[in-house]
């Protein structure tokens, strides 16, 4: 028997990319009327590139020292639900939004502020 492939689909990466798009558009929709298009769609996708960088150092943690993390999380007999896996899975939904977030502020910004 093989292995089931568990690696996301391209729909499931489509939808976390278009759940940090929304976000990246209700984020700069709020700012707008506060700071105007430049610093709304700047704040924007400032905040979507951190998300976007914070999701992929801490999937490469996970990657890198997910075994690690279990070998020590069995030594000292812990309790928790947590896997290589798991943290794999949460750290790349965190780096597909960040990218959907900041991609929607870069089109944005062009859309309003021009280029």
């Amino acid at each position: 028997m093989t292995d089931r492939d568990t690696r996301p689909s391209g729909r499931t990466i489509g939808r976390w990319v278009g759940v940090g798009g929304l976000l990246g558009v209700v984020v700069a929709g709020v700012l707008f009327p506060i700071a105007g298009a430049k610093q709304a769609t700047d704040t924007s996708f400032a905040l979507g590139a951190l998300l976007f960088g914070f999701g992929v150092a801490t999937w490469g943690g996970a990657v890198g020292f997910g075994d690690s993390m279990s070998a020590v999380q069995d030594h000292l007999g812990g309790e928790s639900e947590w896997s290589r896996e798991g943290a794999r899975q949460a750290f790349a939904v965190l780096t597909w939004v960040g990218a959907g977030w900041a991609g929607t502020a870069v089109a944005a910004s062009i859309l309003f502020v021009g280029i």
